[in-house]
């Protein structure tokens, strides 16, 4: 079931570095009303699909804590960064802000929601969201943790995303369940004299998202989320060795660890990337 979650972000100071940023140009600025939901589908019908490795997944769970939202006039990139193919850490280019520097953040939605990315319902953020009225290229989701919990936190215990399923392939059936938590687990591994400085915030920022409408008053932000890819190259079988779920016994539990006896495994990190890819899993809409 989804539920509200009312966040006050203005005062977080990166809020306030982006919005100081923003500068004025004579456009008119109105308030509009955002909402976010799954993929316009029957809900009668379960959510399934196919993955690459010919997995048949079958979700019964994907609830999403999403906010805040900010809309930009810069492109967006020409592809969506790999950070896990190669089984190494690498960065996407969209979560600095050099790469996005020549943009401007024309819109806010200073709020946060949870939702079930399963259901095609749309779920309305607390707050009004403000827009100048300039023509939108690209947008930005935060996944932050809630009010309370300062951004550039490390360690927190709210998800992005909690997911439950079904994995199937010839015969053999996998149970999953896990929660996403976007903490320092997803931080590179910093030795002695390296220069990375990734910021814990830009884990949680996905940057460069597709979108392209010109936003005039009394319109709606329409933001729907597809699970397929969070799972688009996820092999089940890599779940064997994994422990059983604390919540369903009969559910291997997926784990995002850098230490002890179970490491991240290869389906928490293809997650990962999906909810973090700037093109295939969100698609923004403006609706007059």
């Amino acid at each position: 079931m989804s539920r509200i979650i009312p966040l006050a972000l203005a005062p977080l100071a990166s809020v306030l570095a982006l919005v100081a940023c923003v500068g004025s140009t004579g456009a008119e600025k109105f308030e509009f009303d955002a909402a976010m939901g799954g993929v316009d589908r029957s809900p009668e019908v379960p959510y399934s699909f196919t993955n690459e490795y010919g997995w048949t997944v079958t979700l019964s769970q994907a609830d999403v804590t999403v906010g805040p939202l900010y809309l930009n006039t810069v492109s967006p990139l020409g592809g969506a960064a790999s950070f896990w193919r190669r089984w190494s850490p690498i960065r996407e280019a969209h979560a600095h802000q050099s790469h996005l520097g020549e943009g401007r953040i024309v819109g806010e939605v200073l709020g946060q929601i949870r939702f079930s990315a399963l259901s095609p319902e749309l779920v309305r953020f607390p707050v009004r969201g403000v827009v100048s009225e300039e023509e939108v290229r690209s947008a930005e989701l935060w996944f932050y943790p809630p009010s309370e919990v300062p951004p550039e936190t490390t360690k927190i215990g709210s998800a992005a995303i909690e997911v439950a399923g079904v994995a199937e392939r010839e015969g053999e059936q996998v149970r999953f369940r896990g929660k996403l938590v976007l903490d320092d687990v997803w931080l590179p591994n910093a030795q002695v004299g390296d220069r990375d400085n990734t910021p814990i915030t830009a884990i949680r920022q996905v940057r460069g998202v597709p979108a392209s409408f010109l936003p005039s008053p009394g319109g709606r932000l329409e933001i729907r989320m597809d699970l397929a890819p969070l799972f688009s190259s996820a092999d089940f079988s890599n779940l064997a060795q994994n422990p059983m779920s604390l919540e369903d016994p009969q559910s291997r539990a997926l784990v995002q660890s850098k230490s002890g006896k179970f490491a991240t495994d290869q389906v928490m990190r293809v997650m990962y990337q999906g909810l973090r890819a700037s093109r295939g899993t969100y698609t923004i809409q403006w609706r007059p």
